[in-house]
């Protein structure tokens, strides 16, 4: 059975995690093409999939096109004491490329400040995921840092670079 609808834009809905969603996540979040853009070395197994749906410090949702997901986004390290969240989105290799992510990011950050009050979202990215750097620069985020050879990924240290985004500067 689907989740239920949170937020919807204008070709997608974010609807909440099921358990029936579990397959769709490990499919594709051990995706290779998934996995390039992952901090996630390793595969991603039924384990750590349930303590990331079950972690109260983080807020997960499906992007959905006529009922049919096609990725993930989330907050984490969403916590009451603090004012700002890390940010993360992928989208099933086959759906990629057609702006899915960027609305799927736009309508998460909208409840990130609106709805949660949020001052900032923070986002990371691999100095070699241009598509993900697109999507921040698209949505106001701005540079913020570089973590120099911060990541091993394919045989080489890779830096990893700091996206920050301030409520005041989102505009929907």
């Amino acid at each position: 059975m689907p989740g239920h609808t949170f937020l919807r834009g204008d070709r997608l809905i974010l609807r909440t995690v099921t358990p029936d969603d579990r397959e769709f996540l490990l499919e594709h979040g051990n995706d290779p093409a998934v996995r390039a853009g992952a901090p996630t070395p390793t595969p991603v197994h039924e384990d750590d999939l349930a303590a990331f749906l079950d972690d109260d410090a983080a807020v997960q949702f499906l992007p959905c096109l006529d009922g049919t997901p096609v990725g993930f986004v989330f907050l984490f390290d969403v916590e009451p004491h603090r004012d700002h969240a890390e940010l993360g989105c992928w989208i099933a290799p086959d759906q990629q490329g057609e702006g899915y992510a960027t609305e799927a990011t736009e309508l998460c950050l909208d409840h990130a400040f609106a709805d949660r009050g949020l001052h900032k979202v923070l986002a990371r990215v691999f100095e070699h995921n241009d598509a993900s750097m697109a999507v921040l620069d698209k949505l106001g985020f701005q540079q913020e840092g570089r973590l120099r050879e911060q990541d091993y990924i394919r045989g080489a240290y890779r830096d990893t670079l700091l996206f920050g985004l301030l409520a005041a500067e989102f505009e929907r």
